[in-house]
């Protein structure tokens, strides 16, 4: 009978040491998605932000260009302050 128990209490030991280890993996994954989530989307935002400056650049260079171009400047001036090319302000 004691040994009985005694294997009784081992088998449940060890069922809840197997349910720990699992669970414990299970929150070390749910972690890991996380943080990978969160990183990337720091990085999505970065991204975009760095793709929304550049536009905004290019815009404002267009422009300027435009009048530049509208003012009756030269198209070798337009094209040295701008570095647009000829094809890219003929365009605008």
């Amino acid at each position: 009978m004691a040994s009985s128990v005694l294997m009784t209490i081992s088998r449940d030991e060890e069922e809840r040491a197997r349910i720990m280890r699992a669970e414990k993996t299970e929150l070390d994954y749910i972690s890991f998605m996380a943080q990978a989530e969160e990183t990337g989307h720091e990085r999505g935002l970065a991204k975009g932000r760095k793709q929304g400056i550049e536009q905004g650049i290019e815009q404002g260079i267009e422009q300027v260009a435009r009048k530049m171009k509208t003012a009756g400047l030269p198209l070798d001036d337009i094209e040295n302050f701008t570095g647009l090319s000829p094809e890219a302000i003929g365009r605008l």
